[in-house]
């Protein structure tokens, strides 16, 4: 049995060595970045800008991502950084010729989304319309409540979530944070979406949203991702098992001190016999492959 190392890392951050934001944040160069998946065994990564000031203290664009990409073509793709604020801040601002400028350009997907707003207000309902249209998957950060950190907000049960899932349901959404992953179990509230739950799950709300709309994926990076399946390994196992083709590897290092655990974890399920090869890759990479269409 052989490990994978050749992963796709869905959930990807970078900025130049000599960025401005080097003086607020610590993301990895891309050099950085590449010795962490060269030892991690990951091929590739799809770097996600932060143009929304929630998400950062200094904005990432699309542009700068791309220079990284034409850097290194080989090891990282990009997803487009767009915020609903954005073109002219209204419910009916053309995102259309961004969207295909950049398609064109081989972005793969829109995110991370992380404007504190809620998930259905308008400017975001318009901004997803126009994704689905050109057939771009979304990366979401969930937040627990408008003026909490950032991301886009929902209620507990993710109420939200569902409605943009019903109302565009060819719209790829890759789920991602600690308020999402926290629906692993049951009995979720707004302090319970704020961290990292621990102990045995009782089968919550993720496993109806996933059971019930084909458009739904996991981003399993950072913490919350590899907390939600690991809290509770016999019920990770399952959930992985029933939604093998949803699910998604990713890393999210924010800061060059991160150590994700998922890769490793994965590998060690896979050797001892508890996922099986066909579910394994899925999870690693061929997933990622159909549905942004590598």
């Amino acid at each position: 049995m052989q490990i994978c190392k050749n992963k796709i890392d869905v959930h990807a951050h970078s900025i130049m060595s000599d960025f401005p934001d080097k003086v607020f944040m610590t993301y990895h160069s891309p050099e950085e970045l590449l010795l962490k998946y060269d030892m991690l065994g990951i091929e590739k990564g799809m770097l996600l800008p932060s143009v929304s000031p929630e998400g950062s203290k200094f904005p990432i664009t699309t542009d700068h991502t791309v220079e990284i990409v034409n850097k290194y073509p080989e090891r990282y793709f990009f997803a487009i950084g767009l915020d609903p604020r954005m073109v002219d801040n209204s419910s009916d601002a053309d995102f259309g010729k961004i969207l295909e400028f950049y398609k064109s350009k081989g972005a793969k997907a829109v995110g991370e989304m992380t404007a504190n707003l809620n998930f259905d207000d308008p400017l975001y309902d318009n901004m997803l319309a126009q994704c689905a249209e050109h057939d771009l998957p979304v990366t979401i950060h969930i937040s627990p409540a408008i003026g909490y950190s950032y991301g886009v907000v929902d209620d507990p049960g993710l109420p939200r979530l569902e409605k943009m899932l019903k109302k565009y349901p060819k719209l790829k959404i890759f789920g991602h944070s600690q308020a999402f992953w926290a629906h692993m179990s049951k009995n979720v509230d707004r302090e319970i979406m704020k961290g990292y739950p621990k102990g045995k799950v009782e089968k919550g709300r993720l496993w109806e949203l996933f059971e019930k709309y084909d458009n739904i994926f996991g981003d399993m990076s950072a913490g919350s991702g590899y907390n939600a399946i690991a809290r509770d390994e016999e019920n990770g196992i399952d959930f992985l098992n029933a939604f093998q083709d949803k699910m998604l590897f990713g890393c999210d290092f924010c800061a060059v001190t991160d150590v994700r655990e998922l890769a490793g974890w994965l590998d060690n399920k896979y050797l001892e016999g508890a996922l099986s090869e066909d579910v394994y890759l899925k999870i690693c990479r061929e997933n990622a492959i159909r549905i942004l269409k590598l």
